[in-house]
């Protein structure tokens, strides 16, 4: 069975990378092809200068967009109600800090052949507010649980590594084009940039097998 290899830049916190990954998925599947998906993640922090104390949602919310908590709210609600359409928990219960250590881990994850089923799991903890991976026991954990050796997960987090791979995967998805996350290159061919629909998804991976 041939493979379609799909890179998807990403960045923890982002709730359209966390919605638009379900989609890429299930539009996959709905396109029934002879193969399976190899899903490569990388990161892109969105965000490279937040604070490390976590604060909540609707406060980074205002920092960032300006208006008021019961704008923060709405658009939590608007977002909430896309992603349980693809069956994905979310609360605006949760809290919001620098990703830095996070995409470090994902780098190490990545080294192991683990980062995104790992990945998948901690964003569904950080959106269903059932795990805080700012904190770095926590997140330490939720890597063994993935698969990695937590001597080795405390080591990278007591230090700087994989901070040159972070910001690397970054400049290349700016020198691609991109903006912001998701950023996915289909087979090397074709980059989509933000969230697309199932079905639209479906359509990309159709048509380049088409091609082949």
């Amino acid at each position: 069975m041939s493979t379609v290899r799909v890179d998807m830049w990403t960045d923890l916190g982002c709730p359209w990378g966390y919605v638009g990954r379900r989609r890429l998925e299930l539009g996959f599947e709905q396109a029934n092809l002879d193969a399976t998906l190899d899903l490569r993640l990388h990161a892109f922090e969105l965000d490279p200068g937040t604070r490390t104390t976590p604060i909540s949602i609707p406060q980074i919310f205002v920092k960032k967009h300006g208006g008021t908590i019961e704008d923060a709210i709405a658009a939590e609600s608007r977002v909430a109600s896309l992603a349980k359409e693809v069956g994905l928990p979310f609360t605006i219960d949760r809290l919001a800090a620098n990703t830095h250590d996070v995409l470090r881990v994902l780098q190490l994850a990545t080294n192991q052949g683990l980062a995104a089923s790992w990945f998948a799991q901690l964003q569904r903890g950080y959106f269903g507010a059932t795990i805080n991976p700012f904190d770095p026991a926590e997140l330490t954990r939720s890597a063994v649980a993935g698969g990695m050796d937590a001597d080795e997960v405390s080591d990278v987090l007591a230090g700087t590594r994989f901070s040159a791979e972070v910001a690397r995967d970054r400049d290349d998805a700016l020198d691609r084009g991109a903006t912001g996350v998701p950023y996915l290159v289909i087979d090397n061919r074709v980059a989509l940039s933000g969230i697309a629909t199932v079905t639209d998804y479906a359509r990309a991976f159709t048509a380049l097998t088409a091609r082949v």
